[in-house]
């Protein structure tokens, strides 16, 4: 009897403790879900702040975390865009030096529909490497298609020509900017004749598109 007794009891003591300890890891669990799925969590804890500003006199872009996605894209491209981001702006805060990183942070944020802050990015990019004709070439897309900014454009595109004479794309982008968006056709002439001078051998593509448009 004694020892019948003794069995429920302890029976019925290892059950309470497994329950309970249920009771604890599920609170647990719990808790653990709540803390990572808040936004809040994420920014503070993921994100530091930035410790060395490589350009003296010159601010860094907030990089603010999390980001609104604005442009209406699949969800596979929104979860890869914004891993992206987050995985970029994480490495930024730390050291704001690394050019490359700034050029894909700005593609990723122009991607969401960020125009703003893929302007800043591909700015202090232009800052980090001034002799770089890419990042005001960028610039003059983004002012052209998203920002609507056609004197900023012009002016972004003239820069990028100013540093690289022989990037054939510019002319053709600075065309298609006063011809289609500007509709100035004396300029959008005169910058195809300006590329095929500076670029006797390599200017076949801007040949063809000026002895297009004057069989037309």
């Amino acid at each position: 009897m004694d020892f019948l007794s003794n069995k429920y009891f302890l029976g019925g003591l290892i059950l309470g403790v497994v329950l309970l300890g249920g009771v604890f890891v599920w609170f647990d669990l719990t808790r653990s879900t709540d803390s990572t799925s808040s936004p809040q969590a994420t920014t503070t804890q993921e994100i530091p702040e930035i410790i060395i500003n490589p350009i003296p006199n010159k601010p860094i872009p907030a990089l603010p975390w999390p980001v609104a996605v604005r442009n209406n894209i699949s969800g596979e491209a929104r979860e890869n865009a914004l891993k992206n981001i987050m995985t970029l702006t994480l490495a930024l805060r730390k050291d704001p030096g690394l050019y490359d990183h700034w050029m894909d942070l700005a593609l990723y944020r122009r991607s969401i529909g960020d125009f703003v802050g893929a302007r800043e990015a591909w700015e202090y990019a232009a800052l980090l490497r001034p002799e770089d004709f890419i990042p005001p070439h960028n610039l003059g897309d983004l002012y052209t298609y998203d920002l609507v900014d056609y004197r900023k454009a012009e002016a972004s595109y003239l820069a990028s020509l100013k540093l690289d004479a022989t990037a054939i794309i510019v002319y053709q982008k600075l065309y298609e900017l006063y011809r289609f968006k500007m509709k100035d056709n004396a300029k959008a002439k005169a910058i195809l004749e300006e590329g095929i001078k500076k670029n006797p051998s390599t200017s076949e593509r801007l040949r063809s598109i000026l002895d297009e448009w004057n069989s037309t």
